[in-house]
């Protein structure tokens, strides 16, 4: 199912972030620090390509929106301009790099107030639309 290119399916950018959310917070509570490098590396991917190379926007699209019943709402949602999406990924991407570099240097306290902060700003951005990367692209 391709995206217009105008935007990405609402429902796709709230499982992305959600799921990024969600990730880093089981790996902050299992301590598993080499999944944020590895984060870091696929937002990346979306950030420089744009959405369409997003490994977890695709992967959504490809097996969760095609079992997904109909929206019952008369209008559809909004899609999240992809300006928008690319801007938060690069976001994230950073913040999990410095995140990762932190961990190689062994200051495993930052790496974590890091990648937790990402989990918060994920977890926003999802419940709520509102996309810290985006305001910050803005305001740049």
């Amino acid at each position: 199912m391709n995206q217009p290119v105008e935007g990405v399916d609402a429902r796709t950018d709230r499982f992305a972030q959600g799921a990024v959310g969600v990730a880093l917070l089981a790996a902050f509570v299992f301590r598993v620090p080499w999944l944020v490098p590895g984060l870091s590396l696929l937002l990346a991917v979306g950030a420089v390509a744009g959405p369409q190379a997003s490994g977890l926007l695709r992967a959504f699209e490809r097996w969760v929106i095609p079992r997904l019943p109909a929206p019952r709402s008369a209008e559809p949602e909004v899609p999240v301009p992809a300006p928008t999406v690319r801007a938060q990924d690069a976001l994230a991407a950073v913040i999990l790099a410095v995140a990762s570099l932190a961990f190689l240097l062994g200051i495993a306290i930052v790496g974590w107030a890091l990648a937790l902060a990402e989990a918060v700003i994920a977890i926003v951005a999802a419940t709520t639309r509102i996309h810290v990367g985006d305001r910050l692209r803005r305001a740049l």
